[in-house]
């Protein structure tokens, strides 16, 4: 896509390239959308996840006013919702012990979950972020060997 300068020697950019209103209304909604709420995006991630393990309880159910989507198909669903809000809550650096600390608790949950690490990154960004949180709070972080299913990982 070329460029063309306008006749009066003003704005450069052809308006194909412009931001249409779609655009603007994302780009305004997005910036609604700080990533500076751990408390918020932690409270829907956890909401995400619980839908998603209530839905895959009857893997078989059909919602017929969605598409007749199965219940893991939705349970999939709510899975990348959970997903995106954990990204959301480790976006932003933590601040405060407690916004660190439920970075801590969606990276253990994420992380001892087998079918989530081989269907997705996000437990992985998840966890480069709390270790740089770590390094810029001063908290030491050492990894436990623990296997998958272990009744404490503490």
């Amino acid at each position: 896509m070329g460029m063309e300068k306008t006749k009066d020697g003003g704005d450069t950019a052809i308006d194909e390239a412009r931001p249409s209103a779609e655009h603007l209304s994302r780009y305004h909604r997005g910036y609604g959308m700080t990533t500076d709420q751990p408390q918020r995006f932690f409270l829907l991630w956890q909401e995400a996840l619980a839908h998603a393990l209530l839905l895959e309880q009857q893997p078989e159910r059909s919602f017929p006013e969605h598409g007749s989507l199965t219940a893991l198909q939705m349970a999939e669903g709510a899975r990348v919702h959970a997903r995106f809000y954990a990204f959301m809550l480790a976006e932003a650096p933590a601040r405060t012990t407690e916004h660190f600390e439920r970075k801590i608790m969606v990276y253990e949950a994420m992380a001892f979950d087998e079918d989530e690490i081989l269907r997705t990154r996000t437990a992985v960004m998840v966890e480069a972020a709390m270790q740089q949180d770590a390094r810029e709070l001063g908290i030491n972080l050492s990894k436990v060997p623990m296997s998958p299913g272990s009744p404490s990982r503490h």
